[in-house]
């Protein structure tokens, strides 16, 4: 799966695919304090469904907090990591660092994406170049495992995928 096709229109099908498999019209969205009540219980399920919901209308950091979610597989029977590559996704693209850097690391180890260390290294040079210590320090190491051509294409990915990463 190449970073393509995480595109906003899979994003936004994984939002209402998500809001039927978690919830219904009696699950009204409380927001993140919701969650974080409900994840601090121990009742994950209900906190992915908040997470995910909030998520769905546009919070964040409800995006990445799902995503984290499905990736440890909280809320879910095992971890859902092409679904935590998705929310890490949605949470990129609006801005989120930590999430840019989650998702690198997915695409570096092939965790829920097809691995690709040049998508990894772009993803991770953009979050480094929006001032992510880790993110920086992370694309250094990847690099020192790249060829020279596998570097230079993740250089010529991360100038042209940045737009879409830059808020």
């Amino acid at each position: 799966m190449r970073e393509g096709t995480l595109m906003a229109r899979d994003a936004v099908y994984i939002c209402t695919v998500a809001l039927f498999i978690f919830g219904n019209a009696q699950s009204v969205v409380a927001g993140i304090e919701e969650a974080e009540k409900l994840q601090a219980a121990g009742d994950h399920t209900a906190a992915l469904e908040e997470y995910v919901s909030t998520g769905g209308e546009g919070d964040v950091e409800a995006s990445f907090r799902a995503a984290q979610m499905f990736e440890r597989g909280e809320g879910t029977p095992e971890p859902r990591l092409e679904k935590a590559a998705a929310w890490y996704q949605v949470a990129a693209r609006a801005g989120h660092l930590t999430a840019l850097t989650a998702l690198a690391e997915m695409f570096a180890d092939g965790r829920g994406v097809d691995k690709d260390r040049t998508q990894a290294w772009a993803l991770l040079d953009i979050a480094a170049q929006k001032g992510h210590t880790d993110a920086a320090a992370k694309r250094d190491k990847l690099a020192e495992q790249m060829s020279e051509n596998e570097l230079a294409a993740g250089q010529r990915r991360a100038e042209k995928i940045a737009p879409k990463y830059m808020n």
